[in-house]
């Protein structure tokens, strides 16, 4: 059960690294971990926990240093990336250096090191990209795509916002209620879509046994910011800020353009699938109140 041999992650110090070791020491899996990031805060932080992984300081941006650290290795799952809208937006050649150059050095480090199967992690907002972000991650789904031929396997997983994840606005709107000031959101209608961090781990384990460049998209449950926001603090006000910078009101899982197949929990893209189908926000499922509240103690767990 799970993933086995030895595994690095890009950017393993974040949420999604924790939650990657938590379900691989719960469920005892057969493997070892390398957790690579440039955060050296992160990392210290992180080996309190689990002070028996290996750690390495390094920055996807470095190829020569990327490439040291996967050799030996025989998964490669690379969530290293630029994540905030505002600050993609408004340093564009740093994001594409992050998250475009970055994974074609992981790309490439992958294939020098003969690893066997490289996971990338990719966003809601790939597509239908309207954000540099987005374009930048879209790119990095087409990288892997176009390494059919090579020895290493590359797939994707593309998915929504995972509750509580770093930078997440949710501590931050608990302060608010406490002190008795209005909750600032964006777009009372915007919709979201939102997953538990067990259920990342859950796709990415998924993904590793999907064909050659695919990009796994599971069927993700949604909540507008408004209902958001008052199961956060139900006696709170809120407030519309407006758009932080190019942003979407509804996001988008899957286009009418995409070539996919159904393969049940998920839907597959793939070069030879079908197209006509589209999966937002709007209309996905609601999420209730009990399930995102337990989404977000299981998160806030990891604390």
């Amino acid at each position: 059960m799970g993933l086995t041999g030895n595994i690095l992650i890009t950017g393993g110090s974040g949420t999604l690294g924790h939650a990657i070791i938590r379900t691989a020491e719960a469920e005892g899996w057969d493997c070892t971990f390398t957790i690579y990031s440039r955060s050296e805060l992160r990392q210290a932080q992180m080996r309190v926990r689990h002070p028996h992984l290996r750690y390495v300081l390094g920055d996807v941006r470095d190829a020569e240093r990327l490439v040291a650290a996967v050799a030996g290795h025989d998964t490669v799952i690379h969530a290293a990336a630029m994540k905030r809208i505002p600050e993609c937006e408004q340093y564009p050649s740093e994001c594409y250096a992050t998250n475009v150059f970055g994974a074609m050095n992981v790309v490439r480090a992958c294939q020098m090191a003969n690893v066997t199967r490289c996971i990338g992690i990719s966003t809601d907002k790939a597509c239908r990209a309207v954000t540099a972000y987005g374009a930048s991650k879209l790119a990095m789904e087409k990288l892997f795509q176009a390494q059919a031929d090579s020895p290493t396997v590359f797939a994707c997983v593309r998915y929504g916002n995972v509750v509580a994840s770093n930078g997440s606005v949710i501590p931050f709107w608990r302060d608010q209620a406490a002190r008795g000031k209005p909750l600032p959101i964006t777009h009372a209608r915007a919709t979201r879509f939102w997953m538990a961090p067990s259920e990342a781990v859950k796709l990415i384990e998924r993904a590793a046994v999907n064909r050659p460049g695919s990009v796994t998209v599971p069927k993700m449950s949604s909540l507008t910011l408004e209902e958001m926001a008052d199961i956060i603090a139900p006696s709170a006000r809120t407030i519309e800020t407006g758009f932080r910078s190019v942003e979407k009101l509804h996001e988008d899982l899957l286009s009418e353009d995409e070539l996919t197949i159904l393969a049940d929990p998920d839907f597959l893209i793939i070069a030879q699938g079908i197209n006509g189908r589209s999966y937002t926000s709007d209309t996905a499922p609601r999420l209730s109140r009990t399930a995102f509240l337990a989404m977000l103690d299981e998160a806030e767990s990891y604390d």
